[in-house]
């Protein structure tokens, strides 16, 4: 039997984008919440005496790795040569290789893969071997099909893996289409399992073999919401067994409360305070939405408006904390009330929507706006997710406005 950790996208140093007017104290806990994850993450494989841990890409946020984030890595990484368990290593994207004159040296149990495709083998203390093939980001992307370059499996291991950050064609993603490969192009491989990175949603890919995202091991906005982790897998010639580990000490979570029959304030609260002392609401960054009656007193929704109305609810003490990191609130409209373009002119509207969401369009339409403003460089214009989004949200404003204008006589 084989047993190992398979983690992925552990983005040290993140700078956790988004955050603002934030305690110290509380953001200080924030950014060190991924190297938590990874101190975890080394608890787990030391309680479980693993014979090695992969780390699947994206160990650090940027590739200019600052110092601090190197020296808490190798501090842990050398916990694990203590314990005497190996770790295999891959960079992706964010952290790809670069002048090593910048890099601190890793400990003698951290074996890194080079840009090129290339196996190294592991034995067990029970004289297994297991063949371990993947390679590292030699720049911040690659659209190669770096797949074709892994080997057929290794007949004279027991065990042979694939450690690969790349992205699955057909699946609907907001992260960047780098190293693209397919389920038929891992089977052909014939790999008893693949560690997948570079999704940071965990999830199942196949079975046959195992293929899996673990996704990343820390939430760092809220489009990265509920428990994340790694995984610790065990692999015998009859049977495998994997198990989630959380490992985020600091969750993100999105909360709507529909508020549309109250005019008043005070009922608004209520509900509000009654939802955050969930006990699942426990060291916690919330996105809240309020959805509001278009007939909501203006002096109320002024109130809503304020961030002054959310301070009321931020829950932070010594051991535990509830955040709302963001609001919004939405107003929700008879659909009566609402000028229909997309029913009213279809073709010029659909036509109007799909033009839009072409990335050079886009881009067109855009770039004023991201060069003139500083967060700029923190968006991913090239992103389809962003886009749609931007897109989705002008859209209601758009219906919004016209709601209103519609509910004025002239």
């Amino acid at each position: 039997m084989v047993r190992y950790i398979h983690a992925a996208d552990l983005h040290l140093d993140s700078p956790f984008k988004g955050l603002k007017n934030m305690p110290e104290a509380l953001f200080d806990k924030i950014k060190a919440s991924t190297f938590d994850s990874l101190r975890k993450i080394v608890d787990v494989a030391i309680h479980h005496r693993v014979d090695f841990v992969l780390v699947a890409g994206d160990v650090y946020d940027i590739e200019d790795r600052s110092i601090r984030a190197q020296v808490l890595l190798r501090k842990e990484l050398e916990r694990l040569n203590d314990a005497d368990i190996s770790v295999y290593l891959i960079h992706g994207n964010h952290d790809y290789i670069t002048n090593d004159e910048l890099h601190l040296s890793l400990p003698k149990n951290v074996e890194v893969f080079g840009p090129e495709v290339e196996t190294k083998i592991h034995e067990t203390a029970n004289k297994e071997s297991i063949a371990i093939s993947g390679f590292s980001y030699d720049r911040n992307w690659v659209e190669d099909r770096k797949i074709k370059d892994y080997p057929l499996r290794n007949r004279t291991v027991n065990f042979h893996i694939g450690l690969l950050h790349g992205y699955l064609e057909g699946q609907n993603t907001e992260h960047a289409r780098y190293a693209p490969f397919t389920l038929t192009e891992l089977k052909e491989k014939n790999y008893d399992y693949w560690a997948l990175g570079h999704i940071h949603k965990r999830q199942q890919l196949g079975q046959e073999p195992l293929v899996y995202y673990s996704g990343n091991t820390q939430g760092r906005h809220k489009n990265e919401q509920g428990e994340k982790g790694c995984l610790l897998v065990e692999l015998t010639n009859t049977n495998e067994k994997v198990t989630f580990i959380p490992t985020a000490d600091i969750t993100w979570q999105s909360v709507t409360l529909d508020v549309t029959s109250y005019q008043a304030i005070n009922k608004i609260f209520e509900d509000v305070k009654k939802e955050l002392t969930k006990d699942h609401y426990k060291n916690c960054l919330v996105d809240l939405t309020l959805e509001v009656s278009e007939n909501i007193p203006s002096s109320v929704m002024r109130k809503l408006d304020d961030d002054d109305f959310y301070q009321a609810f931020q829950q932070i003490e010594t051991t535990s904390f509830v955040y709302i990191a963001s609001h919004n609130v939405l107003i929700r409209r008879e659909e009566s009330r609402l000028l229909s373009l997309e029913s009213s002119f279809p073709t010029a509207w659909n036509k109007a929507l799909a033009d839009v969401k072409k990335e050079e369009v886009f881009q067109t339409l855009t770039h004023e706006l991201f060069s003139m403003h500083t967060y700029a460089k923190y968006s991913d214009e090239n992103n389809e997710k962003y886009r749609n989004d931007i897109i989705t949200a002008a859209e209601r404003l758009l219906l919004q406005d016209l709601g209103d204008a519609m509910s004025h006589d002239y």
